[in-house]
């Protein structure tokens, strides 16, 4: 599927979120097979759109919330909803990697990042820009760098259960 960002901002203090339009579609354009790209629009008469929203949480700084849904909604597109490892996700851009429910890989030109999503019946294929997807990681890293808390904490953890034997 191709598309191009969508909107992106911080719903609150700590989280950050970012839509993508993946798939813009005519029902004329479909029963041809052709992809158009998508530009940042609503959705007009007729059309199907198919969007990706990445959801992160200061909360639960390890995940990344993946939402898919379609408008129209239809049995045959994809939607649902798939965590994955926030690291995973940012190894995803340069090399594939993944497990169980969500596979991630870059394209062969390194200019969009796709996603391989488990589901009933047979797997969503997803693709996204690359570009959008790292400045998503980038926006959830000014919140917690990428390991920094995470080690800073799971230490105290580690000091706080020896203390306490």
């Amino acid at each position: 599927m191709q598309g191009d960002s969508g909107g992106s901002g911080r719903d609150n203090v700590g989280s950050v979120t970012v839509d993508v339009v993946v798939s813009r579609a005519t029902p004329s354009s479909a029963s041809r097979g052709a992809r158009q790209p998508a530009p940042v629009q609503p959705r007009r008469p007729g059309e199907r759109l198919t969007v990706l929203t990445l959801s992160w949480r200061m909360s639960d700084p390890l995940a990344v919330h993946l939402m898919v849904r379609s408008s129209p909604d239809h049995p045959a597109l994809p939607r649902g909803s798939w965590v994955v490892l926030r690291d995973f996700l940012r190894y995803g851009l340069d090399e594939p990697t993944g497990d169980g429910e969500v596979r991630i890989q870059p394209d062969l030109t390194g200019q969009r990042v796709q996603l391989r999503l488990a589901r009933a019946g047979r797997p969503a294929w997803i693709d996204a820009p690359s570009t959008v997807v790292r400045s998503f990681l980038d926006q959830t890293d000014e919140f917690d760098p990428s390991g920094e808390a995470r080690s800073a904490d799971a230490l105290d953890d580690v000091i706080a259960h020896l203390l306490h034997r």
